[in-house]
């Protein structure tokens, strides 16, 4: 996976669904690989941010005053503790989405390699 870190649902906006041009040969395995990793580590970090909110809304003690530096430096914790789960397997979301991605890429590539219709039956 890229070195660039997504971040909460923004980071959907960098990702982009593989998709072949046409004429052009299908994504490559590794490139769909990539992005179902990538996808289930937004999922698991989404997940992780909160449970980590959740924790912070039901603390006893009632003290809520972070600091802006913690705050960073956990939420990029978090980020990479989230990548680390989803390069090592995760919760098995990527081989699904990759498997789904592989599918609906071959499905477009038999689309495009059909024959356009001729006119009209002699």
């Amino acid at each position: 996976m890229s070195s660039a870190a997504i971040t909460g649902v923004a980071g959907l906006a960098g990702m982009t669904r593989p998709q072949a041009a046409e004429g052009t040969a299908a994504p490559s395995p590794a490139k769909l690989h990539s992005v179902a990793q990538q996808f289930e580590a937004l999922l698991i970090g989404e997940m992780l941010r909160s449970i980590r909110d959740a924790a912070k809304d039901s603390s006893a003690d009632g003290d809520d005053d972070g600091d802006a530096g913690g705050d960073s430096a956990m939420d990029m914790a978090q980020t990479q503790f989230a990548q680390a789960i989803a390069m090592q397997g995760g919760l098995g979301l990527s081989h699904l989405i990759e498997t789904g991605l592989a599918k609906d890429s071959a499905n477009q590539n038999v689309k495009t390699a059909e024959p356009a219709p001729t006119g009209a039956k002699s």
